[in-house]
Parts: C-alpha cells; structure tokens; sequence
C-alpha cells in the first residue's frame, strides 16, 4: 500500500480540514450524549445504547489517521507572531486532544473486547470477543473513563483559545474553521 502522495495532498480543498474537524467534533458530542445516557440506564440494559457509543467511536477511530494526515499536512502554520509559550502551548494542547481522540476509542474497543462476550454494534456488525480478560477490560474501562473528563476540559480550553485569538488576538485563527467569519476585503 503506498503513501499519499505530496500531490495528491496539495489537491485535497482547502476546506477539508475544517470538515474533517467539524465532523469529528460532531461525533466526539454524539459519543459524550450518548455515554451520558448510557449512565443513566441499568447496566442490564446498556446494550443497544452502548452499539451506538461504540459506532460512534469507531467512526472518530477512523477518521482520526485522515484527520491527522490533513493536519500535518495541510493546516497552516501557528501565528507567527504569538509568544514562544503560546505556541509550546498550543502545541502540548493539540497533543493532549490527539491523544485522547486516539485514546477514548482504543479503550473502549479493548473494554468491550475483552468483556467475554459478543458485542453487536448498532446492529451492523459485532466486534470480536477476545474471551474474559479480567484485567485488560478493567484497565482499558477505567482509562476510557479517565479520559472523559480530560477531554471535555481540553475542549473546553480549546474554544477559549479559539475565541481569545478571534476576539483578543483579532487574527484569523477561528476563521479557517468558521468561514462566516472570514473578513471581507474591500
């Protein structure tokens, strides 16, 4: 299998970033809502809630390699002109949701498949069952929910950083995302 070529890259829009981030962003909600839910219903009973959270993930898990390609490859450079700790920063920011964007679908996936049990997903498929591996699904289910509470704060932090460069910085850090708000040249 090759590597994605320069080319081909420089051709992908340069909306494909943004659509990427966006539909990730979408999915790592309807994974939170629907994990939320899930909590409020009898273990028992968990089953079909937890296809969908686990489709969803899935879904993050695969978009997650195109989504990091199209950013090293294609997202501009940080602003030039922000501190060296702004940018050591960001950098350790972006670093920490790229983990946890890799980390929630891993462990949930090694969670359920080490469970000891077939797992349906939303209907369309069953993931393998790795047979009952006590500690590996303790462990894995118990990261997948450590990191719950890391990502909604590195989210969190992430819009505040998006709005501080759109309202503070008054750079176009926000607009490459948002294209309505794009400054109109005159």
């Amino acid at each position: 299998m090759s590597d994605v070529s320069e080319t081909q890259i420089s051709r992908w829009p340069h909306w494909f970033v943004p659509a990427l981030h966006w539909i990730m962003a979408l999915l790592m909600a309807a994974a939170f809502g629907i994990g939320q839910v899930m909590e409020e219903v009898p273990r028992a009973e968990r089953a079909e809630i937890m296809g969908y959270h686990a489709l969803v993930g899935i879904s993050v898990l695969v978009l997650f390699l195109p989504r990091i390609l199209a950013v090293l490859r294609l997202s501009p450079p940080a602003v030039q002109d922000d501190p060296r700790l702004v940018k050591i920063m960001a950098r350790i920011a972006h670093g920490l949701l790229y983990l946890a964007m890799i980390a929630m679908p891993v462990t949930g996936l090694l969670a359920v498949m080490t469970s000891g049990r077939n797992f349906p997903v939303a209907g369309l498929f069953s993931l393998p069952d790795l047979g009952r591996i006590e500690w590996l699904h303790e462990g894995a289910e118990e990261i997948h929910e450590f990191f719950v509470p890391v990502l909604v704060t590195l989210v969190v932090l992430h819009v505040i950083a998006a709005v501080w460069h759109h309202y503070i910085r008054h750079d176009d850090v926000l607009a490459r995302y948002v294209p309505s708000l794009r400054r109109r040249d005159s």
